[in-house]
């Protein structure tokens, strides 16, 4: 709390100091994103943006897991996929969004499309490094005590990997959403990255806020009230580490 109040204060005597053309205060940045929130601009950009985030983030999450499973448990598919993912990861995401819109044109298939391609290599790289972080002889064990192969999964390689799955969760989700508002931002004629270009052309720097500013407040709020209860309900075995 003391945070947001110091965050507040300099984000107010940066507006004094450099005046409201180039960085609006808080009070002018919460009226302008007030005022599309009543006219209902807010709502229905957002509700563009997040469909072509969703459907993205679950295209890339489901590659990347599939390839990494096959990186990290076969050596022959590790071989065969570890250059490629790590080329696709070094590409640039524009060239993405060209090549995307080339080929589906400048609609939500073509954006799909391209932030999924651009997502899904670092996903893969996360999944890849936990399946190989399996401790073999906790499989080994359970093969001891006679466990049946469908309860050695459950109770022993789930576990191991889903820290890893909900990292590249997170990761995934950050980068998508960055990605989407690129796209939107070159060839969207509607979401929240069309807003913002639109202010950019406008030069409304209070309104590049307000949209900046809501969505911030969006992605926290997925962090903070789903995705960190998820992390805490399903990690509860894990005991605290004390140094």
């Amino acid at each position: 709390m003391v945070s947001l109040v110091v965050l507040l204060a300099v984000w107010q005597l940066a507006s004094v100091a450099f005046t409201a053309r180039y960085v609006p205060g808080p009070w002018l940045t919460f009226s302008a994103m007030w005022e599309h929130l009543s006219s209902g601009e807010i709502p229905r950009h957002f509700a563009f943006t997040m469909t072509r985030m969703l459907g993205s983030f679950a295209i890339a999450m489901a590659v990347g897991t599939v390839l990494g499973t096959l990186m990290g448990l076969y050596r022959r598919g590790e071989q065969m996929l570890d250059m490629w993912v790590m080329v696709g990861l070094t590409i640039p995401s524009l060239c993405y969004i060209i090549v995307s819109f080339m080929w589906l044109g400048l609609n939500d298939r073509g954006a799909v499309l391209a932030i999924a391609w651009t997502t899904f290599p670092s996903i893969a790289i996360n999944i890849w490094q936990g399946v190989k972080a399996i401790d073999q002889r906790l499989i080994d064990m359970a093969r001891v005590f006679r466990s049946s192969g469908m309860r050695r999964i459950v109770k022993v390689v789930i576990p191991q990997v889903l820290p890893y799955l909900m990292a590249a969760a997170r990761f995934g989700l950050g980068v998508v959403w960055k990605v989407t508002v690129f796209v939107e931002v070159l060839g969207g004629s509607d979401g929240v990255g069309y807003m913002l270009n639109y202010s950019f052309q406008m030069f409304n720097m209070a309104d590049v806020f307000a949209w900046t500013i809501f969505f911030t407040i969006i992605m926290l709020g997925i962090e903070l009230l789903i995705l960190k209860p998820i992390e805490t309900r399903l990690f509860s075995w894990r005991p605290d580490i004390r140094a």
